[in-house]
């Protein structure tokens, strides 16, 4: 429990770089979310050629931070005859996986949201000539944290109901 409640979203990096092995290891760890059907619809671009990264940045406002890391991964949808309605839910699952690790790790992670916005989705696509029916599910920003983040505790009771809503 203290690993998740530990991840938070990391905007601000340092220029330590992060390991290839460390890289291995989130990937295996979005490897094994669960997916519908076993189908694992995914892919995954690993990105650390600065130039890519400036021009993955203006992907969104919200992306501005990769021109600030040394890596980044890129998760694929790829598409699937099993359960087409359950892949964003499996690419969610893998993306969380990512997240999780780089945490454990002691590496600052940001989710940038991608799939299924039109323009954000063929921007990444343009810059790294992902073509055909395969297409960028998110971005995630990486690196070592430049300054300390407090915590946030998100629980709330009053969301909670049992059986039905309101109750």
């Amino acid at each position: 429990m203290n690993l998740l409640l530990e991840r938070k979203s990391i905007r601000r990096f340092t220029n330590k770089e992060i390991t290839k092995e460390d890289i291995t290891k989130m990937l295996k760890a979005a490897m094994q979310a669960p997916s519908a059907h076993n189908q694992q619809p995914w892919e995954f671009i690993v990105v650390d050629d600065r130039e890519l990264l400036d021009k993955l940045s203006l992907a969104s406002t919200g992306a501005w931070m990769l021109k600030n890391v040394n890596v980044a991964i890129v998760p694929l949808l790829l598409p699937t005859d099993k359960s087409p309605h359950f892949a964003i839910q499996d690419l969610s699952a893998a993306t969380q996986n990512i997240l999780l690790e780089a945490t454990n790790l002691g590496i600052g992670s940001c989710w940038i949201g991608a799939y299924p916005l039109d323009e954000r989705v063929k921007h990444i696509e343009k810059v790294l000539n992902i073509t055909g029916n395969i297409h960028p599910f998110s971005m995630i920003a990486l690196g070592y944290p430049k300054d300390s983040k407090e915590t946030i505790l998100r629980y709330d009771k009053s969301r909670i109901h049992y059986n039905k809503r309101g109750e």
